[in-house]
């Protein structure tokens, strides 16, 4: 079967995602979902079983009453309100430029004005979270098709996009933050709740995965779109957070070395030798003592008588005289001779 403009949806560490950050994922595709028609999907009956779990989810969240304000709420709440306004002036330009109607910037309104209308037009109908996954899904469509996002840089957009971004990004880091301090988990575990979340999330997945080879007439790109933008966010959280961790790891692991190394250093130079000139006295004296001994162990060798043999008896050897001794006889005698 040919897989050509099939795609794959990414996969995700559920097990890695925090108490929290469990409901806040299960929020941002419930809240996707119901911008596409689920019947004609054929996955209504998954996304109502899904969507029916939302108040078992509620236990995954403290009440505000129960855990008080906390003093990144007022920051987020501004973060918020700045991402929209930006993404109003956004939608505004399109608007203006689309009126103003050159020639020359016809086809690029034409390319991005879908974009721009689809997903950032009256944002403030949406909760939080549903604006969240707009704007992160816009920006990952830009991603994923380059063409417009250079349309919207030609078009004097650029500004504009590159402020949302970093607004959007930095409320995403805070909301976080907060979500990580507010992790006290209520009384009882909430890890079934969050087990049975995965299992429907997995089953929707599939699904639609699936459905893309059996019902060939219907375009499941958009909604794989916008789920994996979803799932990158969180990907991307639980990658950082490892390397922070693996990081503070390492930075102790390398105190710890050097502590030790510390140690040894210090226990080495207790253990010193003298320094430099009393050290060369000594080497000088032990060199003396070892030209002494080595001068006494040679006379030794010179006057050494040689030793008997201790497996043989002395009286059984028989000596026989040197070849050198019997030719200086020999010589002697002939002197003798010649006199007489």
């Amino acid at each position: 079967m040919d897989n050509k403009g099939h795609i794959k949806i990414r996969r995700i560490a559920y097990t890695k995602l925090r108490r929290l950050e469990t409901y806040d994922f299960y929020n941002d595709i419930a809240n996707t979902l119901k911008r596409f028609d689920s019947n004609a999907m054929h996955i209504a009956n998954t996304c109502e079983l899904l969507i029916d779990m939302q108040p078992k989810t509620l236990l995954l969240v403290t009440s505000e009453k129960e855990k008080g304000p906390h003093p990144h709420t007022i920051m987020l709440y501004e973060l918020h309100v700045k991402r929209l306004k930006f993404a109003a002036i956004i939608t505004h330009q399109m608007r203006t430029v689309e009126k103003a109607d050159f020639e020359d910037t016809r086809p690029l309104i034409a390319l991005s004005k879908p974009t721009v209308y689809g997903l950032l037009n009256y944002l403030r109908k949406n909760d939080k979270d549903g604006v969240e996954g707009l704007i992160n899904q816009f920006f990952y469509d830009l991603k994923k098709k380059p063409e417009i996002k250079n349309a919207l840089y030609e078009l004097g957009f650029k500004r504009y996009m590159d402020e949302l971004e970093s607004v959007n990004n930095e409320h995403i880091a805070l909301n976080f933050e907060r979500k990580a301090q507010l992790s006290k988990r209520p009384k009882g575990s909430t890890l079934p709740v969050q087990r049975e979340l995965q299992r429907m999330l997995n089953i929707l997945f599939e699904q639609v995965e699936h459905y893309q080879y059996v019902y060939a007439d219907v375009d499941y790109s958009k909604l794989i779109t916008a789920l994996n933008s979803i799932i990158a966010i969180y990907t991307k959280l639980i990658k950082t957070r490892d390397t922070k961790r693996k990081n503070k790891k390492l930075k102790l692991k390398e105190i710890k070395n050097a502590k030790i190394a510390q140690i040894i250093e210090s226990v080495h130079a207790d253990n010193e030798e003298p320094k430099t000139e009393q050290k060369l006295n000594n080497t000088v004296f032990d060199e003396e003592k070892t030209n002494i001994k080595s001068v006494s162990y040679t006379n030794n060798i010179l006057n050494e008588k040689p030793k008997k043999n201790p497996t043989i008896p002395t009286n059984k050897i028989k000596r026989e005289p040197p070849l050198i001794n019997e030719v200086w006889n020999i010589l002697k005698k002939r002197d003798k001779g010649k006199s007489t």
